[in-house]
């Protein structure tokens, strides 16, 4: 029996190529929602519920910051700045840069309280949301 080592090498990087390949498929977003899930984990083992407790959690699920398709993803900015300001998010380019130099901007956020409907709410550069899952 004759075996073809280039053949064999050949086969060797074809299956190291797929394999480093999927290894690098997973998306940032699959990234985000690690770090989000892993925050949501830590701040129930704390206690925490949202920016008052007691209160049902409001889950971010997409914040987009930015005009006319020059935008950039500002969903763990949100978040922070919600919890941090007990609900309210201020617009603008501290949230992750400034995706439209000279444009004016948006900020479009879906959000969830719980297992509620989801929430959709825009708001301009320099104005100030108010996320909160109260009635």
């Amino acid at each position: 029996m004759k075996i073809n080592i280039p053949g064999m090498r050949l086969a060797a990087i074809l299956v190291l190529t797929a394999a480093s390949a999927s290894a690098f498929a997973q998306s940032a977003e699959y990234r985000r929602g690690y770090d989000d899930g892993y925050a949501a984990g830590q701040r129930d083992a704390r206690g925490d519920r949202g920016p008052h407790r007691g209160w049902p959690r409001v889950f971010i699920e997409d914040a987009e910051y930015g005009s006319h398709g020059a935008t950039c993803d500002a969903r763990r900015a949100v978040r922070d700045e919600m919890e941090r300001n007990n609900g309210n998010v201020r617009v603008g380019n501290q949230l992750c840069g400034d995706p439209a130099h000279g444009e004016p901007k948006r900020l479009r956020i879906v959000y969830r309280c719980g297992d509620s409907e989801a929430v959709r709410v825009v708001a301009r550069e320099n104005e100030t949301l108010r996320l909160s899952c109260r009635d």
